[in-house]
Order: C-alpha cells, then sequence, then structure tokens
C-alpha cells in the first residue's frame, strides 16, 4: 500500500481508487469490481482476433488451435519459411537435388525456434500439424468424474431429507392411508426428483485416491556442485505453463495453443442494470454501456507531496476535476461516526464554509481563446488557488492527530447528480432529475515528519 493514496467508498464498504469502481444511475451508488456480477459475453483469441463459440472453447480448455505462444517468453510464435535441399542418391552416391519449402516457428522477441529442440521437425505447410492436441488425462478425468458424481449424491440426499422434514402429503399417513396410492403422488414424486440429476455409486467406491510414497527419488549430487547454465533450465513460469510435463530443460520445451480472452459485461446486482457491455468485434475497444465512476464523480487527487507536522495546521493542495457536462456545486461534510471507516482518519480538517462550484466540461473550451476565471464564480481566496475549465485546485488546512504513522483524512462531497436517463413518464423523469450523491473519501497524505 502507498503512503499517498485516494480511495473512494463503495457501496460494500471496501475503499478503491475511482478509476476501479462503477456507478450505477439507477441504484446512484458506486460499484467495485467484487460488489457486481460479472457475465462472459464472449471468447476471442488475442492474436488472430477470432471469436470462438463457448462450445469449442470448452473443448478445446480455452485455447486457440491456430494460434501459438512461445514457451520460454510466451509472446506469439510466427511462420518462417526456409529452403531445404532435398537429398539424392544416385548409384551409391549421396548429393543435393532440388530445394524444397519447409516451414518451422519462430519467437521474434526472444528468437526461440522449433529448430531448438529435436521433437518437431520443420513442416511441409503453415498450417502444420506441428503437435497433436492434447489428450485429457485420465487421472484428472477419473478425479472430475468422481467429484461431479459426489456432488449429485449429495444433492440427492439433501432433497430426501427436506422431503422427509415435510411429512406425508396433507396428512394422509395420519389416517392410515399412503399418499402413494394417490392419482397425483406419481407427479409429486417426479417434480421432486427433477432437479437431483443422476449419479453412479460404484463409480465413487471404486476411486482410488492418491497414497503418499514414502520413497523420495534423491535430488542429483551435481546441482550441489556444477554451477550450470541457467540458460539451459527452464523458469518456474514455463513449467506452470506445462503441468502436463513440467520439462525442466529448455531442450524439451514444445510450443503451446494460444490462451483465449474473454468479453466481459458487468451488471449490478441490486437494479441487474447492466453497467459495462464490450462490443462484440474483438478488434475494437469500445464499450456499449460503460458506466464507470470516472465518469460521473468528481476526482479528486493530491498535487504535491509534503511533510507533516503533528499538531499543527499543514497547507495541502488537492485538485477536483467535473467530469459532467453541467456545472455542479460541491459541500465538504464531516464522515459520521458510525462509518464503518471513521476510525482510519486520525486528522482534522478546516473545511470551506462556501459551496464550491465546479464549471462544466467542455471538449471544445482547450481550443477557444476564451476561458474561465475566478471572477465568473464567487470563490473563496483563501481555499481557491487556480481554475482552469472544470478543474479547480484548492488548499485545506489538515491537522494530524498523531505522532507517527501515515496520515488519513477523511471526508464526503454533498453534491446534487442530475440523472438525464430517459424515463417512461415525464412524472418520473421530474422525480429523478436531482438527486443528492455524497460518496465518501478516504486520503492518506504520507507520513508524519
Amino acid at each position: 500500500m502507498s503512503d499517498y493514496e485516494v480511495n473512494y467508498i463503495c457501496a460494500c464498504g471496501k475503499a478503491m481508487p475511482l478509476l476501479n469502481l462503477f456507478f450505477c444511475k439507477y441504484c446512484v451508488v458506486l460499484r467495485c469490481p467484487k460488489c457486481v456480477s460479472h457475465e462472459v459475453d464472449s471468447y476471442y483469441c488475442p492474436h488472430c482476433l477470432e471469436n470462438i463459440p463457448s462450445g469449442d472453447a470448452k473443448a478445446h480448455k480455452n485455447r486457440c488451435i491456430n494460434c501459438w505462444e512461445c514457451p520460454n517468453c510466451f509472446s506469439n510464435l510466427q511462420h518462417r519459411s526456409a529452403q531445404v535441399p532435398l537429398v539424392k542418391r544416385e548409384g551409391g552416391r549421396v548429393g543435393f537435388g532440388q530445394f524444397k519449402k519447409m516451414f518451422y516457428l519462430q519467437c521474434f522477441y526472444c528468437l526461440w525456434t522449433t529448430r531448438d529442440i529435436n521433437t518437431i521437425p520443420d513442416q511441409n505447410q503453415s498450417t502444420g500439424p506441428w503437435i497433436a492436441l492434447p489428450e485429457d488425462d485420465k487421472w484428472l478425468t477419473d478425479i472430475t468424474n468422481y467429484y461431479r458424481h459426489l456432488i449429485q449424491r449429495e444433492k440427492v440426499e439433501m432433497e430426501k431429507t427436506r422431503r422427509q422434514r415435510r411429512g406425508s402429503f396433507l396428512g394422509f399417513g395420519s389416517l392410515g392411508m399412503s399418499d402413494k396410492r394417490l392419482p397425483f403422488a406419481r407427479i409429486r414424486t417426479s417434480f421432486s426428483m427433477a432437479g437431483s440429476g443422476q449419479y453412479n455409486e460404484n463409480l465413487i467406491q471404486e476411486f482410488k485416491p492418491v497414497e503418499p510414497e514414502e520413497d523420495v527419488e534423491k535430488v542429483d549430487e551435481k546441482y550441489y556442485t556444477d554451477p550450470g547454465n541457467v540458460h539451459e533450465y527452464t523458469s518456474i513460469e514455463s513449467r506452470i505453463k506445462d503441468p502436463r510435463n513440467e520439462v525442466a530443460s529448455s531442450a524439451d520445451l514444445i510450443p503451446h495453443f494460444t490462451h483465449l480472452l474473454v468479453k466481459r459485461s458487468q451488471r449490478c446486482r441490486e437494479c441487474e442494470h447492466n453497467l459495462s457491455k464490450p462490443e462484440f468485434n474483438p478488434s475494437s475497444i469500445k464499450f456499449k454501456i460503460h458506466q464507470i465512476a470516472l465518469r460521473f464523480v468528481p476526482r479528486f487527487r493530491i498535487i504535491k507531496k509534503m511533510k507533516l507536522e503533528s499538531d499543527k495546521y499543514n497547507r495541502v493542495l488537492f485538485s477536483i476535476t467535473n467530469p459532467t457536462e453541467f456545472d455542479l456545486p460541491l459541500e465538504f461534510v464531516a464522515v459520521p461516526e458510525d462509518h464503518a471507516h471513521f476510525g482510519q482518519i486520525n486528522t482534522n480538517v478546516d473545511f470551506p464554509k462556501k459551496t464550491l462550484v465546479l464549471a462544466a466540461r467542455d471538449d471544445t473550451a482547450q481550443y477557444e481563446d476564451t476561458n474561465l476565471v475566478s471572477s465568473d464564480f464567487d470563490d473563496d481566496p483563501e481555499v481557491v488557488v487556480e481554475r482552469k475549465m472544470n478543474k479547480v485546485v484548492i488548499a485545506l488546512n489538515v491537522k494530524p492527530a498523531i505522532d507517527s504513522g501515515i496520515v488519513k483524512v477523511g471526508f464526503m462531497l454533498r453534491y446534487k447528480y442530475k440523472n438525464l436517463t430517459p424515463a417512461l413518464r415525464p412524472e418520473e423523469q421530474k422525480q429523478s432529475e436531482d438527486i443528492h450523491f455524497s460518496p465518501c473519501i478516504i486520503l492518506s497524505l504520507g507520513r508524519v515528519g
């Protein structure tokens, strides 16, 4: 954690920078990545930028079967061609005849090639096949099936326990009549067992877990005496990338299929509205819906790092930027004592008495000669140091209440958020135009002294 931070408190109580938060304009609260639901929209390859259906991505273990990555530095491998002479045998003599075009893979970053190893020969076509698709490991498949059937058995047992607690249906058992003879008993049983699933009891009983071994292979003594060459051994990351083999020598490395990436959309868990939704095209970096907090909430930043003295008011400079398209009057409010982060605050701050007005954001203002000056607003000269377009530099007097440690300041910015979301009814639009919003901000101003 840095000694100089500006964190906003989201709805779930976590403190995060404004860049990592979302703003739900329907609930009018801040949302962090941990308090929103994530949905996978599409899979795509970062190299060839091709959309992969979810079924194919699952079948190929989230890898692109057309692209390769370097096993040494994990960059993309490119196809290279070379003219290889063909061996010609005539009359017991060996000679070179015509040349043939062959292909191999090469990394343009670390210059690793498939010719560095002896397991992958040059191919006649650029498409390969370079290596065979990895087959499912039988031991890993057995473990997956064991836990899948074990979960299904637990669900069935929970369903039976729940039915036994409810007792006989409509109390027919107390009258000496079994509810199994009723005409709707079969329908009720089918509904109760519909979501239970099927499992194989023999597969669960026959599964054998891995037993620990007492005899462990001894380490070769050359690792203690021979300094060795670092380039001959693989890195830990290279071994983790290939858990099936975990090769130790660089000569045994083989290229891997490129991992797929996903495009995700975030949704508010309270109102279930989308907060972020990217476009479907993998080559596009635009969003259909992009409600990041940086576009709706004023950004508070520390301009200059300075040494703070204990039990003394220190003048600290901050900047506030208005991201909205309308003027924004701000009020500084102290954090209430019942707030979850009130215990972190260890300073006394002299808040401005007047309302601070931020100018609206204008993208064309920087190209015009006219600009806003301080005379356009009723600013306090002791608080407002500089004003430029939609940005204001202010000075606050901060008095640390500790002798050592990190100084933390906390306050709430109260302003009216104008909800520009179109409503279905005119009366609803009038009621939802101005909404009071007070985000809590916790700042770390460095250490005392």
